[in-house]
C-alpha cells in the first residue's frame, strides 16, 4: 500500500472515530433527574369549639333573701333569728329579721322589687311589756287579722307605761298603727281603766283599747326576739 492510500484511509479512521464519539455523545444518557415526592402533610388543625352553656338560673326570692341574710350577718356581726311571712298577701313573703339584745333590738322586713331585696322597714325596740313580771321579751306576729300584722313592745318602763307598734304591710309599704297606755303611778293590777289610752295619738277609752290589743294578741305567734334562731329562717330559705 503506498504512502497515499495509508493517508486516505487514516483519515477515513479518524472521521469514522470522530462521527463515533459525536453519536455516542448525542446518544447519551441525559443526566438522571430524580422526581422529588414531597408529600406535604398540611396538619389540620381541629378547634374545638366548646360551647359552655351558661345556665343563668334566675334567682327565687329565697335565694335574694338567703343573700341579703348572709350581708347582714357580716354588717352586723349577726342576726338573732326571723321569719318569712306574706305581709302583703301578694303571695310572695317578706323577710324579718330580728337583731340586737336587751333593751335595744332592731326589726327589719324586706320584700323584693326590682329583683332585689330591700329593706321597706326597720325599727329599734325595747322588747318590754306593760306588766311584764319575767325577763322574756316578746314580738307577737299575728297571720289570723287581716292585713297580717307584726306586734313590736317598746315600754320605757314596764310598770308604768304600755307602747305598741303594730306594723302592717300593703301595695309594697309599711303602716303602723301606735297603741299606748300610760298609768298614774304604779298600779295594782294591769287595767286599762287606769291607764290614759291613745291609739294613733286620739285619746280612747280603756275598753276600747284593751278590744284593739286583744285582737293583735288573739291567734299571734309569740316569739322572742332575743333568740338565737337563725338557722330556722336558713332553713325556710332553702325550701
Amino acid at each position: 500500500m503506498n504512502v497515499k492510500m495509508k493517508t486516505i484511509l487514516g483519515l477515513s479512521v479518524a472521521v469514522m472515530m470522530i462521527f463515533g464519539m459525536a453519536a455516542l455523545t448525542g446518544c447519551g444518557k441525559k443526566g438522571d433527574s430524580k422526581p422529588t415526592s414531597e408529600t406535604t402533610t398540611e396538619a389540620t388543625t381541629t378547634e374545638e369549639t366548646t360551647t359552655t352553656e351558661e345556665t343563668t338560673k334566675e334567682k327565687t326570692a329565697n335565694d335574694l333573701y338567703a343573700d341579703k341574710l348572709d350581708a347582714l350577718i357580716d354588717e352586723y356581726g349577726s342576726v338573732n333569728c326571723g321569719r318569712l311571712i306574706d305581709l302583703d298577701g301578694s303571695g310572695t313573703p317578706e323577710m324579718v329579721i330580728f337583731r340586737g339584745s336587751a333593751p335595744s333590738f332592731t326589726c327589719e322586713i324586706y320584700t323584693i322589687e326590682n329583683g332585689k331585696a330591700v329593706n321597706v322597714y326597720e325599727k329599734s325596740f325595747s322588747g318590754l311589756r306593760y306588766w311584764q313580771s319575767d325577763a322574756s321579751y316578746e314580738v307577737w306576729i299575728n297571720e289570723s287579722v287581716s292585713p297580717t300584722t307584726i306586734v313590736l313592745f317598746d315600754s320605757s318602763d314596764e310598770w308604768k307605761e304600755d307602747v305598741v307598734y303594730a306594723v302592717s304591710m300593703s301595695g309594697g309599704g309599711t303602716s303602723t298603727k301606735e297603741l299606748k297606755a300610760v298609768a298614774d303611778g304604779e298600779p295594782d293590777t294591769p287595767d286599762w281603766s287606769e291607764c290614759e289610752c291613745s291609739i294613733n295619738g286620739e285619746t280612747v277609752s280603756g275598753s276600747d283599747y284593751g278590744v284593739e290589743r286583744d285582737r293583735l294578741q288573739t291567734g299571734a305567734d309569740e316569739i322572742n326576739p332575743a333568740s338565737s334562731d337563725v338557722d330556722s329562717l336558713r332553713a325556710a330559705l332553702s325550701e
